[in-house]
């Protein structure tokens, strides 16, 4: 508990989660090997047209990652990004969505 408090005392929200969590490295992996090899996985998918850019959900992103820059860019695809989808339930436009495919180049 030591760790975790010193950690979210010296650098903010979080940030057990992005320094020291032994889970990253093994989803870090799974998505890249699932990319290079275009196998059908978890994703979430952008509709840009319909993205009224009302900040919801960088605002409410547990891993404080800017979501409205990847939705704009048409693609929601971060190394820190653990799929929680909470991006996708606090969009007023449903913008964000969840599919299952594979990474298309």
């Amino acid at each position: 508990m030591g760790i975790i408090l010193i950690l979210a005392i010296a650098v903010g929200k979080r940030s057990f989660c992005h320094h020291v969590c032994w889970m990253a490295p093994f989803m870090i992996v799974g998505r890249w090997l699932s990319n290079l090899l275009r196998i059908p996985s978890f994703r979430l998918k952008t509709n840009t047209e319909a993205c009224i850019e009302c900040h919801r959900c960088t605002r409410e992103c547990p891993m404080s990652l800017e979501v409205e820059t990847m939705v704009l860019k048409g693609k929601i695809e971060h190394r820190e990004c653990i799929l929680c989808g909470t991006c996708a339930d606090v969009c007023p436009k449903s913008v964000i969505t969840y599919s299952f495919s594979s990474n298309k180049k």
